[in-house]
């Protein structure tokens, strides 16, 4: 993985879990959708895929995570 790549997943994975904890979990899921964003684009250079949708698709994971396991999904 180049040098580029490496400085940037670890400013998002320091970032992810520097954040305010709004519910249990939610530092790894976090993470995990660093790594899936990444895996995602490193897939985007072979195969043209369209990565905005996916990385749309991954955002709202998270915030359907976010919801469900906060006040905003008990209610």
């Amino acid at each position: 993985m180049p040098y580029k790549d490496e400085k940037v997943i670890g400013i998002l994975l320091e970032q992810a879990a520097v954040a305010e904890a709004r519910c249990d979990g939610y530092h790894e899921e976090l993470a995990e959708a660093v790594a899936d964003i990444m895996t995602e684009e490193r897939q985007n250079r072979f195969a043209r895929t369209n990565i905005a949708v996916r990385v749309a698709d991954i955002v709202s994971r998270v915030g359907t995570y976010l919801y469900t396991h906060s006040s905003g999904g008990k209610g």
